[in-house]
Order: structure tokens, then sequence, then C-alpha cells
């Protein structure tokens, strides 16, 4: 017994001196900084840009000199009141990571490494001074995201989604090959709304412009983004490479292993996924200051274009939606040739017609391609039945009787104008015009977004989202009034042909001077349905029926209804878009209003134009015109 208890001494002994060297060395360490930094000193770093970005730091608008962070969460911070005070932040960190308690992946150092990182550098401190913590889950995260180089991801709008309709953007963290199925199979990093599965469009959007969701970094293989755009929502995807050295994907990706599970307060047009990707790349960057132009609002073509300009992009890759293959896939078949797309997606014995037998065998190969593209397409959103799968079988198995062309080149798909060719999101204008005889200035404020007749390059060809659209008007006669506060327009106009039938629609909301019978103030929910053509090269033929709720001090009642039609024309030349439009509104009391207009954008480069409008209307009981000169410019 003794022998076994004088054996097993030394190994004991051992194991006390190593206990008790590191206290030595964790406790002269920590002495050592606080011997060589002053308050003076601590408090420069601590007001560092660094040291803010990597605590999301940001000033406090209502308290002057004082900070606040933009997590909203106890775990990222060691001092009690981290989330307002750096120089408190700074000091507990620096005694966290001499701790010398065994927390494993717990430890700070393993929690914190871009802090660290930053701190040992900017204080010199050599690393032996610190306690020797093996971050296991650290390096196994680091293994397994394998990250080289880093994309920003931009999703075209989803008009049928309140959470897309401005967009989508996210970064995709590369590997070292890059090839298309390494793309695929790395990670993409998405910032988003923790929703309740409860909650419908209607909540969401109110629950989002007011900060009632809590925001998380999510990371995902990059395949099921691609699935979720472009196959699932037919969403364009634009992928800049991000010119970040080795070392700034280092930084971005220290940071990014801080972030998991922390909690932020999430606004849909404020500190949404675009904002926050933005922090990500002013960490990865230091010097460069991408948040201070979105003080307010931060939409996905706003955070592309500012990574442009600050010289973030090395390269843009273009990655159409299925149903812009689809679209660009029948186009190139010959005219007479496309209806029979239809009959054989529809019925598989059209392949035996003689119509079908007559064309060359080459042509029947892209009929039937285009054939099988078109359902799988339209049952993308249908649940799989034994109909479905035995239809698109039959297609492929006639697609596979035809020889393989070995000398074809894979097929290439023209690609619209990138988003960061766009114009900005925020519009003021200044416009002259005659109303009823009489003259005024008109002042316009847009917060967001894009109208019918902007600039459509690096837009969503057909879609309008005007958000807080604000109208001050002074006439000759000194009048100062609001003439508008639109509050959400969206309209939609979805091309129908004969392989796709989609449905147009609008929505609108606000307040507006409206001369039914007297030039009064109203205030509307306006909603309709209908349909767009393409009827000519470059334009767009639409109509709609619309619904209308509106108080107006003229009308019988305190809330009327009323239902109207909208017609309208658009084309898009190198000089511009006009419109050439018609709308009615007709409410239960007998108030009605007709107007036809005529409108032109010029524009005069990317962020600036200049409008015509002209209107002629008609009301319960006189008719009176409108013309309009304007100035526009987008910041």
């Amino acid at each position: 017994m003794l022998q076994k208890i004088m054996r097993s001494m030394p190994t004991a002994f051992l194991i006390f001196i190593a206990w008790i060297h590191s206290l030595t060395v964790n406790a002269q360490g920590l002495g050592h900084y606080e011997a060589l930094l002053n308050e003076t000193e601590l408090r420069k770093l601590a007001f560092h840009k660094e040291w803010l970005n990597l605590l999301h730091y940001r000033k406090d608008n209502f308290l002057k000199n004082r900070y606040i962070s933009y997590v909203d969460d106890h775990d990222f911070f060691y001092a009690q009141n981290g989330k307002h005070d750096p120089l408190a932040e700074l000091k507990a960190t620096l005694q966290a990571f001499y701790q010398t308690t065994p927390q494993s992946d717990r430890h700070a150092l393993c929690r914190f490494p871009a802090r660290f990182h930053w701190l040992k550098k900017n204080l010199r401190l050599p690393e032996r001074e610190f306690p020797h913590i093996v971050c296991i889950k650290y390096r196994q995260w680091l293994k397994e995201i394998d990250a080289h180089s880093v994309s920003l991801i931009f999703a075209s709008a989803y008009l049928n989604s309140p959470s897309s309709m401005f967009g989508h953007t996210l970064l995709r963290l590369d590997r070292k090959e890059n090839t298309a199925k390494s793309d695929w199979l790395s990670y993409a990093l998405n910032f988003g709304a923790v929703i309740q599965e409860q909650d419908n469009s209607l909540l969401y959007a109110f629950k989002g412009l007011a900060g009632g969701y809590s925001g998380l970094f999510q990371l995902m293989p990059f395949f099921k983004k691609i699935q979720e755009y472009s196959f699932m929502e037919n969403r364009d995807l634009w992928e800049y490479k991000l010119s970040l050295t080795s070392e700034e994907t280092e930084r971005l990706l220290r940071h990014l292993w801080e972030l998991q599970d922390i909690n932020f307060d999430y606004y849909y047009i404020g500190e949404n996924c675009s904002f926050r990707l933005l922090e990500l790349l002013e960490v990865a960057r230091p010097g460069s200051r991408l948040t201070d132009k979105f003080p307010l609002t931060a939409i996905p073509s706003d955070i592309v274009q500012a990574a442009v300009e600050q010289g973030f992009v090395a390269s843009v890759h273009y990655r159409p939606s299925q149903f812009v293959e689809l679209q660009q896939q029948i186009e190139r078949i010959p005219e007479p040739y496309q209806p029979l797309i239809l009959s054989l997606a529809e019925d598989i014995s059209t392949a035996k017609s003689a119509e079908f037998q007559a064309i060359d065998a080459s042509a029947q190969k892209q009929i039937t391609a285009a054939a099988y593209q078109l359902v799988r397409y339209k049952t993308l959103d249908q649940e799989r039945s034994a109909e479905n799968a035995k239809q698109r079988f039959k297609l492929l198995h006639l697609l596979n009787t035809y020889p393989i062309d070995k000398q074809a080149t894979p097929l290439k798909y023209s690609a619209p104008a990138s988003p960061d060719q766009g114009h900005r999101s925020r519009l003021a204008a200044l416009s002259a015009g005659y109303f009823d005889s009489k003259f005024f200035t008109e002042l316009t404020y847009r917060q967001n977004y894009h109208d019918l007749l902007d600039r459509p390059d690096g837009y969503f060809s057909g879609a309008e989202i005007n958000f807080f659209n604000l109208n001050f008007r002074i006439y000759e006669d000194n009048r100062f009034r609001l003439q508008q506060l639109e509050l959400l327009n969206i309209t939609s106009l979805s091309p129908r042909n004969r392989f796709f039938k989609p449905v147009s629609w609008r929505v609108a909301t606000g307040v507006k001077y409206q001369n039914y019978e007297f030039d009064k103030l109203s205030a509307y929910i306006n909603a309709g349905a209908g349909v767009t053509y393409a009827l000519f090269n470059d334009s767009l033929s639409y109509g709609f029926i619309n619904a209308h709720l509106e108080h107006n001090d003229n009308f019988r009642d305190i809330i009327e209804p009323g239902v109207g039609v909208v017609l309208g024309q658009l084309f898009y030349s190198a000089l511009g878009t006009s419109r050439l439009a018609f709308e009615s509104k007709n409410f239960l009391g007998g108030s009605f209003i007709y107007q036809l207009s005529l409108d032109h954008n010029f524009p005069l480069d990317t962020n600036q134009a200049v409008r015509v409008s002209l209107q002629q209307n008609w009301n319960t009981r006189e008719d009176f015109n409108q013309a309009q000169l304007s100035y526009r410019y987008y910041f």
C-alpha cells in the first residue's frame, strides 16, 4: 500500500505544481496589463472604432455622449452595464480572458476569439500570459465551415411575401475549391427574424416595422437557399464575390462565431438582414464605414450598391431562377412550334402526332425538354402525387430517346441589369405645376423604393413599391398643405401568356387630397386584382378592378366603399418610360372621379430624372386638369 502511495506522489506533485504555476502566470499577466495601461489608455481603446464595431455600439440617439449596442442579449456582455458602456465591457472582457477556472469551450478565450485577437494585438500582450484553453468546438466549427472567401448574395424581390418584397441579402462562405459544386456545398449566412408559426403576413409586417421580433444569424447549406429562392419562389440570385483578403475573411469568421445564438432587435426596414451584414463587413475590413450611410433604413439593393462603391466586390455572377430559365428556353423555340410545348406537357401522346413527327429531331428534343421543365415548374408548389411523377417520368423517358449532342455547349441565359446598377432607393423631388387654374410648387420625399415610371434597370420589371411617399404643395396664393402621405403602395404587374397565368395585383393606403366634389383630404385603403400582357416589345398592358374604402368630408358616410377600374399602358425606350392610364372611382353615395393621365420619365443619369405629367379629371360637378414638371433626385 505504501509503495502505491509513493509511486503516485510524483504525478500528484507535478499536477499540483502545474496548477500553482498557472495561477502565478495568470496573476502576473493580469497585473502586467494593469501596470502597463492607465485609465486614459484603456478609455482610448474602449472608444476605438474597431472595438465599437466588435460590440455593435452606436451613439445613443437620446443621451449625448452615450453608447448603446444593437445586441439585445445579456450573454454577449461581461459587464453588467456592457450594453451601454464600452469601457466597462473592455475591462470586464480582459478580466474574463485571465480567468483560470477550467471552462473549456465556455471560457472567454473560446467564446470571443475576435475580441481576444484585437485586444492582444493592441495591448501587445504575449499569448503565454493567458490561460491555456483548448477551444475544441471552435476549431471543429472552423474546419466544418472551411471558408476561404466570401460572397454577398442578393435575391431579387418577391412581392408575394412581405418579408422579401425589397429583395434579400445573405453571405455565402465559399470553400477553397471555386466550382459550382463547391458553391452548393458552401454555407450560407442569413440574418432574419425569429417568427412564430402562427404569425400571418399582416402580423409579420406590423411586428417587423414595430420591432416586435428578435433576429438571429443562421448558418445553413447554400443549396437550401437555392432551392428556396430560385426554385420555389422564382427569384433571381446575384452573387457578388467579395475582395476580402484571407486575414479579413478570418476576422469575419472569428466574429461570426461570437454571434451564434445571440439575439438582436429586428426591424424590417432598418436593423434587418442587410444592415447586419454591413456590420460584419465593417468588422472584417477595419476602416470601412458602410453603416454610416444608413441611419434610418437599409434595404438590400442599397447594401449591394454600398459594397460595390466601397470596393468590396471583385466579380459578379448571375444565377437565373427556374422561371427565367424556362422562359428563355421557350423563347429559343420558333413561335409556330411553341403550342406543341403546352400540348406535350398536357398529353404525352402529342409526340406521336403527325404535326410533332414532321419536325426534325433537334427541334423535337428542344420541345420535349421545354415541356418537361414546364411540368416540373408547375408542380413545384403542389404536393407530390403519383400522377405528376408519372407525367414527368414519361417526358423524361421521351427526352432520353434523343441522341446526346456531345458538341453542344451549355445554354447561356441573358442577364438583366444587376441590382448595383439601379438608382438609389430614396427620392427627393421638386415640381412646378398647374391645377384647376392655380399654379403650385411641390416638394416630394420618398423613403423607398421604386415606382413604375422610374428607370427600370436593376429593379424587378413591372413592380412598384412606394413606402412613405410624402408631398407638400405651395400654391400661388401662399397656401401650404400636405398634398399626400402615401404610407404604402405596392403594384405587381406579371405578364400572362399561353404558358403562365399569373394574377396582377395592387394595394395602397394613405391620405391624399381628392377632388370628388370639392378638393378635400381623403384617407384611403385601395386594393385590386387584374391581368397584364406584353402585347408589344418593351411594353406592358394592364387592367385592374379596384375596391376602395375612403373617408372624405364630402361623403354621406364616415367611411364609404367604392369600386373602379384601372387601365394602363407602359412603354419602355432609351428615352425613358411612358405611361398612358385611365382610372375610375365610383362610391356608394354617388360621388365619382375619372382620371386620364399621360406621364413620361426622362432619366438624366442613374440617379437623376425629369418627369412630365398631364391629367384630365372629371368629377360629380365639374371637370379640371393638371400639368406638372418634376426634377427627381435619388439618393
